[in-house]
């Protein structure tokens, strides 16, 4: 894990003080990185890495701190120094709180979903959060998930369900759905939703189904617009706020 991603862990991790975040880095080293003693460079570097100013004497105040005294907090060692048990358990009760990522804009805007329903606002919720984390993989198979809901609940807005269902009344796979969709004579759909949706489908099938293929940042980024085009002409045909589901 690297440092940037160990200190979104850390509620209000920018409003600590300098010597707080000291000790929060004294944990990373140890357990994160997996090493046995760290050094003030060790600590300089993981400030100098989050572009932050650092402790004025970071030598000096693991030396005090490791002094055999109530708020001791570290302990010396021959090249080094590590953590006092108690520093650990306290420090642990902080990290061990559930991460909720904020989601962004930066793969789509999330108002597309504004007066949807909730499990859309959820799933866009986390393809942004994929995206933002470089899971694009994990990314693919959201936004997948979300044409496949949206395009299904096209038809259902029409009550013209049954023309993408099979003989056992389940949905048909997406490719059909794509199929019955560009074809459908209840609305028309843009040339861009049109020749885009396959080229979408195309790199999420194979994130989710190709054991070769992992889809890298540029696979999404090229696609960004055609994304948000289809998605904003698709939630825009539905008129959820007048459609009594």
């Amino acid at each position: 894990m690297s440092i940037s991603s160990f200190v979104k862990k850390i509620p209000e991790f920018n409003d600590l003080s300098a010597s707080d975040k000291i000790d929060l880095f004294a944990y990373y080293i140890l357990f994160e990185t997996e090493v046995s003693q760290f050094k003030a460079s060790d600590i300089s570097e993981c400030f100098n890495d989050l572009h932050l100013s650092p402790y004025s004497n970071i030598s000096s105040y693991l030396s005090k701190y490791s002094k055999r005294a109530k708020g001791q907090k570290f302990l010396k060692r021959n090249s080094g120094y590590c953590l006092e048990s108690n520093t650990r358990a306290l420090i642990e009760k902080v990290i061990q709180k559930e991460f909720v990522p904020e989601p962004s804009n930066n793969l789509f805007a999330l108002s597309i979903f504004e007066n949807t329903r909730g499990y859309l606002t959820g799933f866009a919720t986390e393809a942004s959060c994929a995206y933002d984390f470089a899971l694009y993989n994990s990314c693919f198979f959201m936004l997948r998930k979300l044409l496949e809901t949206l395009i299904i609940e096209l038809f259902e807005k029409h009550g013209i369900e049954s023309k993408i269902k099979n003989g056992n009344g389940g949905y048909f796979f997406l490719s059909d759905l794509i199929s019955k969709l560009v074809s459908e004579n209840n609305w028309h759909l843009t040339k861009i939703t049109r020749e885009d949706i396959p080229k979408i489908k195309k790199l999420a099938d194979s994130s989710v189904h190709s054991k070769r293929f992992s889809a890298k940042k540029v696979d999404i980024d090229n696609l960004k617009t055609e994304i948000r085009i289809i998605f904003e002409e698709l939630v825009s045909l539905i008129d959820y706020p007048n459609w009594k589901k």
